[in-house]
């Protein structure tokens, strides 16, 4: 499988765009689905005077592409010795591929529920019950090609629900159906107006492409997973997609640092929003170490920095933390400038850091400076602008809290 092009990691945005130069930074993908490489919209931030002079070397972003496993047909064939025992199920699936070559679509939909029902009262996991279910799963694709869409829609939802009662059922087929409905679900609802997460069927995809071995894809896929949980607020499913594509990528791309130190950032960031703060730290740590190895481009090696410094914070180690968010801090005045999403990026992880300080009226500033910043037109900028307006009407609101408490 080709690697799709490095991509640049999400900002803190989802959770908590090119300048004149080609930088490589965190940006997401347009067209949804995981980070790609990009280079921001024009507008880069001008140093200021004090910060213009002599960034240090120090810690980027980047992230992948989305993707799907390819199809792996089971060779039915291939299962005719275990069809001694079970002629009617085998007989029944041959049937159902022809029909599906004929185009009889209404019969091998028939001939693989019958199928089906017949292996009910087998293992989820057994060879049998999985290559039907991958049977059924190709099918409501043609359907959805066919554009049958009512028929398709019946069969996805069954196999859906199969997939959610026994994970262990499915393999790439129904990774390859999930992925699909969870884009034509997410088209249909931008049509609308509405807003409707994608998560339910994402989850899907991720648990049916666990017994599968590791792959670029899968990386790709595990990390918009991760994205997606963490803006709909489920930090478990999101810690477990990016652990999986964390592993993913130390087996298919160990030589890609910038990949995996892209990955361990974002892990940084769903630690923190575990509170679990050992993992947070090393992961951060590891990423900045890997970046200065691949000799990343400064935006990102800001935005590493200012993440390790929030970690660090987060942890009660003021000290460093404020250490390395200064050199983050001086890269804002680097010549070239850092774009405008990258420099909001380190502002605002200055400002949190400072929140848990306990100095809000520094945070207060960070905060502002960063949504001075004009903005640009990609979904991360969009949501980080609208992150820290809530962060600070929080601050807002502790201030107040504060007062009377005096």
């Amino acid at each position: 499988m080709t690697r799709l092009p490095l991509l640049a990691l999400l900002s803190w945005a989802a959770f908590s765009a090119g300048c004149t130069t080609s930088l490589n930074y965190p940006v997401e993908n347009p067209n949804g689905g995981a980070p790609t490489t990009a280079v921001e919209p024009a507008n880069p931030v001008a140093p200021s005077p004090e910060t213009a002079a002599g960034a240090p070397e120090a810690p980027v972003l980047l992230g992948l592409g989305f993707g799907v496993p390819e199809e792996d047909r089971p060779d039915l064939d291939a299962l005719s010795d275990e069809a001694n025992d079970g002629a009617s199920w085998y007989d029944l699936t041959r049937q159902a591929r022809q029909d599906r070559q004929l185009g009889k679509f209404e019969d091998a939909d028939e001939h693989l529920a019958q199928a089906a029902m017949q292996l009910a009262d087998q293992s989820p996991a057994s060879t049998r019950r999985r290559a039907v279910h991958g049977m059924r799963a190709r099918l409501a694709m043609d359907l959805v090609a066919l554009g049958r869409d009512d028929d398709a829609q019946v069969l996805a939802d069954t196999l859906f629900e199969e997939a959610e009662q026994f994970p262990e059922m499915t393999g790439p087929a129904t990774v390859e159906l999930a992925v699909a409905y969870s884009e034509r679900r997410k088209r249909a609802a931008e049509e609308a107006g509405l807003t409707e997460s994608q998560l339910p069927l994402l989850r899907i995809a991720l648990l049916a492409s666990e017994s599968d071995r590791p792959s670029q894809d899968r990386v790709n896929m595990a990390y918009a997973v991760s994205t997606q949980a963490m803006t709909d607020g489920d930090v478990a499913l999101a810690r477990r997609a990016i652990d999986r594509a964390v592993l993913d990528a130390k087996t298919v791309a160990p030589a890609d640092l910038l990949q995996l130190g892209s990955l361990k950032i974002y892990k940084t960031r769903i630690a923190l929003a575990q509170g679990d703060l050992i993992t947070a730290e090393a992961s951060a740590t590891a990423a900045n170490r890997l970046f200065d190895e691949a000799d990343a481009a400064s935006a990102n090696r800001a935005i590493a920095e200012a993440t390790l410094a929030r970690a660090l914070a987060r942890s009660g180690d003021l000290e460093r933390a404020r250490a390395i968010a200064v050199g983050a801090q001086a890269r804002l005045g680097e010549d070239p400038p850092l774009p405008p999403h990258a420099a909001r990026t380190v502002l605002a992880e200055v400002g949190r850091l400072e929140r848990i300080a306990g100095d809000l009226e520094a945070a207060r500033g960070f905060f502002e400076e960063a949504l001075e910043i004009p903005g640009v037109e990609f979904d991360a900028d969009v949501l980080l602008v609208e992150q820290l307006a809530k962060e600070m009407a929080e601050l807002g609101a502790e201030k107040n809290s504060t007062s009377d408490a005096n």
